[in-house]
C-alpha cells in the first residue's frame, strides 16, 4: 500500500511539473523561427455579408459589399487581405478583380472588409478569397443577380426613364482553406 500511495504521489508531482512546464515555455513554442506566431487553423470566420447600393444608372448598379470577419483567437490576427473576382455566369469569365487590404484584426473582434462592385444587367458568381499574411485561409462565392426595374406604367408608356435595379444575394458560401 506503501508503494502505491508512493507512485500516486509521484505521479501528481510529475502532472504538475508538467503543466507548470507548458504554462511558462508553451507560448514561446506558438512562436515560429522568425518570430511571427503560428495561428489557430479557425481562428477566422465570416460571419455575414450584405450588399449595399450606392450609386445606380441605367447601365449599371454600384454595390458594396460588406463582409463581416471575426477573429475569435485571444491574439491579434495576421495583415488580411481580400482578393474578389467578379464573374460573369453567362460565360464564366472575370469581368473585373478588386484588392482590399484590412490589416491586423484585433484579438476577439469583427472587422469590416468593404469590397466595391459595378454590376450590369446579369447573374454573377462573385469569388471572395480572404489571405491572412498572405496565405489563403477562406474562399468564399456569392451568387448575385441584378436587374433593373421597371414599373408597368412606363413599359405601357414607352417612358422607361432612370431605372431602378433589383439587386439579390441568392447564395453565399464560405468556407476554410487548409
Amino acid at each position: 500500500m506503501k508503494k502505491f500511495r508512493k507512485t500516486i504521489l509521484i505521479a501528481a508531482g510529475i502532472i504538475c511539473i508538467t503543466i507548470v512546464l507548458l504554462e511558462v515555455f508553451l507560448p514561446g513554442l506558438l512562436e515560429t523561427s522568425m518570430g511571427e506566431p503560428v495561428f489557430p487553423v479557425d481562428h477566422l470566420f465570416v460571419d455575414t455579408t450584405y450588399l449595399l447600393k450606392t450609386d445606380e444608372t441605367n447601365e449599371s448598379v454600384n454595390v458594396t459589399c460588406d463582409i463581416y470577419l471575426t477573429n475569435i483567437w485571444e491574439k491579434e490576427s495576421g495583415d488580411i487581405k481580400a482578393i474578389v473576382y467578379v464573374i460573369e455566369t453567362e460565360n464564366n469569365f472575370a469581368e473585373y478583380k478588386n484588392k482590399v487590404e484590412t490589416g491586423r484584426i484585433k484579438a476577439n473582434s469583427t472587422a469590416e472588409i468593404e469590397i466595391p462592385l459595378v454590376l450590369s444587367n446579369n447573374t454573377y458568381k462573385v469569388d471572395v478569397l480572404l489571405f491572412e499574411n498572405d496565405k489563403l485561409v477562406i474562399k468564399g462565392e456569392l451568387r448575385i443577380s441584378a436587374y433593373p426595374q421597371y414599373s408597368w406604367e412606363e413599359i405601357m408608356h414607352g417612358s422607361v426613364g432612370k431605372q431602378s435595379w433589383n439587386i439579390k444575394n441568392v447564395y453565399s458560401e464560405f468556407s476554410r482553406v487548409r
